[in-house]
């Protein structure tokens, strides 16, 4: 058991007997988050598409509960919910019930979705029916689309290329046969963690999921650092009635350490996040070319990245590519002001008491480093120490590392051609 004491929570972590890893954030009066992660995503799509259409039918229908909607009341009856989603990596499954008495209900939701979904062709059509709709309603976004296509350039000739959802004729091609083997291979313990926040002990959450039998299967574990790959560096989508460009640029990471990782990260705050940011000042109130920026970072155990997103008028991105480009050169070579990072450490330590309120921000908090490196889980409290021991050489490190032009990657939704 660990203790963050600031936060009143204690972190526990047990091992099942499926081998699975099991973390705990208790708090007292907490309603209780579960979430089952698996290493399951689009990466090991065989057709494009196939892990996100397995999401779905996970959740569709199982043998006690034959329609979506009927999962759905019997979490309702007891005031609890439950999701799933999909990307590049993972599969997840979440549940949340507000009171620990009434957790066998989630529990039945998530041994039934995990070990007993129906398969059966008529909900896989009308659910490849759904998929369609959703793919047709994400193409038409430029703000979101602008994410799938940098991604397709920042993991060019890796198994992060292609997209999560595929296309419509990869989506037609995924057969019965396909979505089990593909639930056979990767819904299992050796891919799964359960990570979970609220006000419940371990012994009694170990011995709930205990009831969920998930497949047993060695720990599979990443094995080597996915390339970085720039033979194309920039893409558009062109949406001819968009004057309005949707921008989202950045570079991908490769971390030495942690205390790197908690620098970028202190590096993006003063960059990109908040109204105060260097860039929101240059851009937004300085020039009037922006309504804002955010920027971000994801490490995602063998690939990460850091990226800026905006939006701008066509005609003042080159502009705003200028400032950002000069602004990143001005800091590789001046670096940060002692002021700057001081903000950084008082908005993240002081921060952190209202971003963890909620029991599944302590989960979204913690999933991906649960799964991937369960023996070395930094908590936010190791997250907030990093940042405190942080110099303005530290920042400087990572800005002269990763505030490159030339290791950048742009991609545009709108009416433009490059």
């Amino acid at each position: 058991m660990k203790t963050l004491e600031k936060l009143a929570v204690e972190l526990h972590q047990r091992k099942l007997a499926n081998g699975a890893n099991l973390f705990l954030f208790s708090r007292k009066g907490m309603p209780i988050f579960i979430r089952t992660l698996f290493f399951a995503g689009s990466r090991f799509d065989t057709i494009p598409g196939t892990s996100h259409f397995l999401e779905h039918m996970l959740v569709a229908g199982t043998e006690k509960f034959p329609t979506k909607n009927l999962i759905a009341k019997h979490l309702e009856r007891v005031g609890g919910d439950f999701g799933a989603a999909t990307n590049g990596n993972f599969v997840r499954f979440d549940i949340e019930i507000p009171e620990s008495g009434d957790l066998i209900a989630g529990m039945e939701v998530l041994d039934q979705c995990l070990n007993h979904s129906l398969f059966d062709e008529r909900t896989i059509e009308n659910e490849r029916g759904s998929i369609f709709s959703e793919i047709k309603s994400r193409k038409s976004n430029p703000n979101e689309v602008v994410v799938d296509l940098f991604n397709s350039l920042a993991f060019q000739g890796t198994l992060l290329e292609k997209g999560v959802r595929g296309e419509i004729e990869d989506v037609k091609s995924i057969s019965r046969a396909v979505l089990i083997d593909h639930k056979n291979s990767f819904i299992n313990s050796g891919h799964a963690c359960f990570i979970a926040a609220g006000d419940i002990s371990i012994d009694q959450l170990a011995s709930f999921l205990s009831e969920v039998n998930l497949p047993y299967q060695k720990r599979f574990n990443v094995q080597e650092i996915l390339p970085i790959i720039n033979i194309t560096t920039s893409a558009v989508k062109r949406y001819s009635d968009v004057k309005e460009l949707h921008i989202m640029l950045g570079c991908r990471t490769s971390f030495d350490d942690y205390k790197e990782y908690c620098a970028l990260q202190a590096l993006n705050i003063i960059l990109a996040v908040g109204r105060g940011s260097r860039l929101t000042t240059l851009l937004r109130y300085k020039n009037g070319l922006v309504y804002s920026v955010s920027g971000s970072i994801v490490d995602s155990g063998d690939w990460g990245s850091f990226r800026i997103k905006l939006t701008c008028d066509r005609n003042n991105w080159e502009k705003a590519r200028k400032l950002i480009y000069d602004l990143f050169d001005d800091i590789r070579k001046g670096g940060v002001l002692e002021s700057e990072l001081e903000i950084v450490k008082c908005k993240i330590s002081k921060g952190m008491i209202r971003n963890l309120q909620t029991s599944k921000s302590w989960v979204d908090n913690h999933d991906v480093e649960a799964l991937l490196s369960p023996e070395s889980l930094h908590t936010v409290e190791d997250y907030v120490q990093n940042i405190n021991s942080l110099s303005v050489n530290d920042i400087s490190f990572v800005a002269n590392k990763y505030l490159e032009p030339k290791y950048f990657y742009t991609a545009i939704c709108g009416d433009i051609d490059i």
